[in-house]
């Protein structure tokens, strides 16, 4: 048994009767003070009123000698000089023997009334006013000497009580301090158990008390826990599954450069295994321990940029935790979107050169022009013409572009307003250029708006509808809007060549067109997609090679009541 449980037990039990027999005390010792203190109070008041129907000095003296006989304390009777009008003797009291005589005369004058006494109550002067008669003030001074004898005998009575409860108290701790401890000490060492792994020892306590409920508590730990320890074994082999289909490689690396873990694309980025020295790269090797010493040392590294292998690699870190001992890296294969940045490079090469193209096809006709085949009606038309081809042509490459760089540029800033989809449908259809074998169709409700800004949204569906126009040699094209689930969805849908699945990934990304499409400049689904993330929408495609495509844009719907 631990000795200091049933230390305590005892030290309670012995605080507490301490603590009783205190109160107890104080109290009873205050209801004697009161009670006395009351009781001489009244009998003062008393007297005074009885005196102020004196009528002479020797009638004042023999009232205030029968009241102090009748109620067994001594009375002292001052007139307005403060001179002494009763005998200095009173029930066997003399005045000069009255403590705090002076003040018990002086301050009734002032305040009404004077009261003191002792904390026993056994003694108390009580000075009064007298409102009439040749007195004017009384004091009576009353002694109980019996009252501490009788307080005493409570206080020994209190102790007595005192020490038989703490002796019945520490007995009874004891016994249940020893119980107690007998049942924690099973509890603890079934808790040790469980906190070395071991879930084989069982505790329980049959006792429906908070240690009974306590035992069980600790029971049930040990069950949900071993049952824990096996999900998070299951667990820890997920986890390292879902680490090896990861695009990106993961290294738990030690301080000693050991690799404490390695997903599987790490391994086929880096060929490592064991260490990081087992790196085939000699400076993929020194940038990547480089990384690793400042995360442990600094707890911060700069990600860092590495060619081996014909990949593009980018490699960051976490540093380990405050108690751990082990930093991860992490490492993308950036080859594909360097790839990518080359591709749209290229394409923004081929960009100007379509805006040369033009240029050099007015610039041209232009000096034609000046060197005299204005004057040749035929020549004149011609140029004519070809200057308004190549000037839309130019128009719309600019624009184009514009929009794009304003968008990506957070320039372009949508006025929230409410904007009514059909007649906004119609007017983009109307705009459409005719193409024989090609219908176009609008459906969508007159009620239906949306909360955005009708330019962004014309241009997204223009670029849209044409780039459907364009791909669809025969059929519809169809844009019809609708509700769903609190939103507005916009369909551009087609019955044209589709999108194959390989490129449908990259069909929205600057330049790019799907197959061997010459025409156009990859610039229409890139500007739909930059125009609806400005509006706060989403957009996304659906494609069936031979079948068509369908893209369909989700937008806020307009507050009811905003759309007259």
């Amino acid at each position: 048994m631990r000795w200091w449980l049933g230390l305590a037990f005892a030290a309670v039990a012995g605080f507490t009767a301490v603590a009783v027999v205190t109160v107890f005390n104080s109290r009873a010792e205050e209801a004697f003070r009161t009670h006395e203190q009351e009781f001489t109070l009244g009998n003062a008041i008393a007297a005074s009123e009885t005196l102020r129907h004196s009528t002479s000095v020797a009638d004042l003296r023999a009232d205030a000698a029968a009241i102090a006989a009748r109620r067994g304390l001594s009375l002292f009777v001052f007139d307005a000089q403060r001179r002494l009008l009763t005998p200095a003797l009173s029930e066997g009291v003399q005045w000069s023997a009255v403590p705090n005589g002076d003040q018990a005369v002086r301050l009734p004058f002032s305040s009404g009334r004077y009261i003191e006494g002792r904390s026993d109550g056994s003694a108390f002067v009580i000075g009064v006013r007298i409102y009439g008669g040749p007195g004017h003030v009384v004091v009576a001074y009353s002694r109980r000497p019996e009252l501490r004898e009788e307080l005493g005998l409570v206080r020994h009575e209190f102790v007595q009580s005192a020490l038989l409860a703490f002796a019945v108290g520490a007995g009874l701790g004891l016994l249940i301090a020893t119980l107690i401890a007998h049942r924690l000490s099973r509890i603890a060492n079934a808790a040790h158990a469980i906190g070395s792994g071991d879930f084989s020892v069982t505790t329980s306590s049959r006792f429906p008390d908070e240690v009974g409920s306590l035992s069980l508590s600790i029971e049930r730990m040990r069950v949900r826990l071993q049952d824990l320890f096996r999900r998070v074994e299951q667990e820890r082999d997920r986890l390292e599954s879902l680490l090896d289909r990861l695009e990106e490689g993961v290294l738990l690396v030690r301080r000693d450069l050991e690799i404490e873990y390695a997903n599987g694309r790490a391994r086929e980025l880096l060929g490592v295994d064991g260490r990081l020295g087992d790196v085939d790269d000699a400076e993929t090797e020194a940038a990547l321990e480089r990384l690793v010493r400042d995360l442990f040392e600094t707890k911060r590294a700069r990600p860092t940029r590495l060619e081996a292998a014909g990949r593009v690699l980018f490699v960051s870190g976490i540093p380990p935790a405050a108690d751990g001992d082990a930093a991860i890296v992490v490492v993308l294969d950036e080859s594909e979107r360097e790839r990518n940045e080359r591709v749209q490079r290229e394409f923004a090469t081929n960009a100007a050169h379509e805006l040369r193209t033009p240029l050099a096809s007015i610039v041209t006709a232009v000096e034609m022009l000046r060197t005299g085949a204005k004057d040749d009606p035929e020549a004149l038309d011609e140029f004519l013409d070809m200057i308004a081809q190549e000037s839309d042509r130019l128009t719309r490459l600019t624009r184009a572009l514009l929009v794009l760089a304003r968008a990506e540029a957070h320039e372009e800033q949508p006025r929230l307003t409410p904007v009514e989809v059909a007649p906004l449908l119609e007017q983009v259809a109307a705009a459409l250029p005719h193409r024989r074998g090609v219908a176009v169709g609008v459906d969508g409700p007159p009620a239906l708006a949306i909360a955005g800004d009708a330019d962004l949204l014309e241009q997204a569906l223009t670029s849209l509808a044409s780039n459907a126009m364009r791909y669809t040699a025969a059929g519809t094209v169809t844009m019809r809007g609708r509700r769903h689930n609190g939103s507005v969805v916009i369909e551009v849908a087609d019955t044209g060549s589709g999108i194959p699945e390989r490129e449908r990934d990259r069909i929205f990304d600057r330049f790019y067109r799907a197959g061997d499409r010459e025409d156009g400049f990859g610039l229409g689904l890139a500007i739909a997609r930059e125009a609806v993330r400005t509006l706060g929408g989403e957009i996304e495609l659906e494609s069936e090679h031979a079948v068509g495509t369908t893209v369909r844009i989700t937008l806020a719907t307009a507050a009811d009541g905003d759309v007259a």
